[in-house]
């Protein structure tokens, strides 16, 4: 590999990790199904790319770093991982199996970062004591984001340059059978992917969906993208019949009434636009243990405060150091938070004597917590596995419009749930938050999801998740009973993998981290591989 192409790769997995793809890296380029690609691209096969960065993806379906936890770093698996099979010419199952060590390998990467990142803190915790809102962007942005450069080019860099070709020898020094072993594992893999996705939506209502979309494939052979609109039309005609009407959800869930009627009084438009392109962009840039998302709250504030107080810098350092506390929830959904700051800010500026920073300190960590539930529920644990899953389908049979289809989907979902929820903190306030938290629509907008979730979840463990037994037993006069073909097959095709994902799931529910349950899974492949039970 030249210097060139390894250098571009570790630029890539920089690039997915980074505040500069206008709020969606999480969504978007770190995901092993655009970051395959990606690399794909840099490689000269993109189709490849993106193929393998889907199968890898599966894996990593129900991935959600809440509470600044990182069970495994997804960009870099998808990266370090397509390179790998395309340079080693090796089938897509034996890359995830490949990837997997990657992928908990980058952990590492992001405990430091996590960690080191507080050292921002103390450079912005001086900026904020003098009120200086000019030059804020240095440790919020800058600092941390040349911290992540050097912590993810180079191990990146190092991976692909050096370790690609001596991987590539070692498996060929090994032989097929290891291949074979490798394969094996990256066929069960996606049962954990698919588990982990089940934990938020595989409950109540939306447990049948899941079978139901399981026997589609196995007993019609749906693919995945007739599965997906046949779940879209099954969705809709259930929460009708059960009188749920998810078209009016929509315009229901941002148009609550609110309190706050003082809106745009001493702010403009300009400055909430500003306000909001800042969260989005950069309310994780800095992203460390001691404040998690704080600094990069005061940073989308600093347009706010300095149009509250242009010319007080007392209260534009009280402002500063008030809102660069601890902070932490769902970007997206927690959007409102600020746009319900400025709100109260504006108010508190023309006078309100109710409002102190106090209060506003009280009402941010009251409602923190519930939307990031909220949040982590619908974006992480429900739309975002099922655009992924709807738009791997595309991809695996040989079309990249997968990769970019989803791409334009899941940012423009992002996009807009960050805008609205900023406008409806900012222009309806508290009340209207609390009313659509109390009112049930949030519940039946994750019922409705959950269902087609589930069927579209069911049906990928047929397509996607593969084991099968070898194992023959005597019967007498030199007849061999195929137990895979003569048993499973006939009673039920696809048993095992079925029960392999049901016994995955099992392991989530009762705590496991994914990190154990991917280690189990790989050691039972590869001793099952090994003993030449499992095909």
């Amino acid at each position: 590999m030249s210097i060139l192409t390894a250098t571009l790769l570790s630029l890539l997995y920089f690039w997915g990790n980074s505040a500069f793809v206008l709020g969606v890296n999480w969504w978007t380029v770190m995901r092993p199904l655009v970051s395959g690609f990606l690399a794909g691209v840099i490689l000269g096969d993109p189709v490849k790319g993106a193929m393998v960065g889907a199968q890898i993806n599966i894996l990593y379906l129900g991935f959600i770093g809440a509470g600044g936890a990182l069970p495994g770093d997804i960009c870099l698996a998808g990266v370090v991982g397509t390179t790998i099979a395309i340079t080693g010419n090796l089938p897509v199952e034996t890359a995830m199996a490949l990837a997997v060590p990657v992928g908990l390998l980058g952990t590492i990467i992001w405990v430091v970062k996590m960690t080191v990142n507080t050292a921002w803190v103390r450079v912005a915790e001086k900026m904020s004591a003098k009120g200086d809102t000019r030059y804020y962007w240095i440790p919020n942005i800058v600092l941390p984001q040349l911290l992540l450069f050097l912590m993810s080019f180079i191990p990146c860099f190092l991976m692909v340059y050096f370790g690609t070709d001596y991987l590539k020898s070692v498996i060929q020094f090994l032989g097929e059978n290891i291949v074979g072993v490798l394969t094996t594992i990256g066929g069960m893999l996606p049962a954990v992917g698919i588990a982990l996705t089940l934990k938020s939506i595989f409950k109540g209502e939306s447990v049948v969906f899941f079978f139901f979309g399981f026997l589609l494939v196995q007993y019609f052979g749906l693919d995945m993208i007739s599965l997906g609109f046949s779940a879209v039309v099954f969705t809709l005609i259930y929460m009708q019949l059960k009188g749920h009407k998810l078209s009016a959800m929509g315009g229901s869930l941002f148009g609550a009434e609110g309190n706050n009627e003082n809106k745009y009084v001493l702010l403009d438009k300009k400055t909430i636009r500003k306000s909001w392109l800042r969260w989005i962009m950069f309310n994780q840039a800095n992203y460390n243990y001691e404040r998690m998302q704080g600094t990069g709250f005061c940073h989308a504030m600093v347009p706010v405060i300095n149009k509250l107080y242009p010319d007080n810098q007392g209260k534009r350092a009280e402002l500063m150091q008030n809102h660069m506390q601890f902070f932490n929830t769902e970007p997206q959904w927690g959007a409102c938070i600020i746009g319900l700051t400025a709100a109260l800010e504006e108010k508190r500026a023309q006078g309100s004597e109710e409002i102190t920073g106090d209060t506003i300190t009280s009402i941010k960590s009251g409602l923190m917590g519930p939307l990031a539930g909220i949040g982590d529920t619908i974006d992480g644990g429900v739309v975002t596995p099922l655009l992924l899953t709807l738009f791997i389908g595309i991809t695996n049979t040989g079309n990249i419009m997968g990769v970019i289809g989803y791409i334009i989907v899941e940012a423009l979902f992002m996009w807009t749930i960050y805008w609205q929820s900023y406008k409806l903190g900012y222009e309806k306030g508290s009340d209207a938050i609390v009313t659509i938290m109390e009112s049930g629509l949030i519940n039946q907008l994750i019922l409705g999801a959950s269902i087609m979730g589930c069927l579209v979840l069911g049906g990928l463990v047929g397509n996607y998740v593969t084991l099968g037994l070898k194992l023959m037993v005597p019967v007498g006069g030199g007849v061999m009973f195929n137990i895979q073909e003569q048993l499973f097959d006939v009673i039920l095709p696809g048993a095992l993998p079925l029960l392999l994902t049901l016994g995955t799931y099992k392991l989530v529910k009762k705590g496991w981290s994914s990190v154990n349950i991917i280690i189990l899974v790989a050691v039972v492949g590869l001793a099952g591989g090994l003993l030449g039970i499992f095909a």
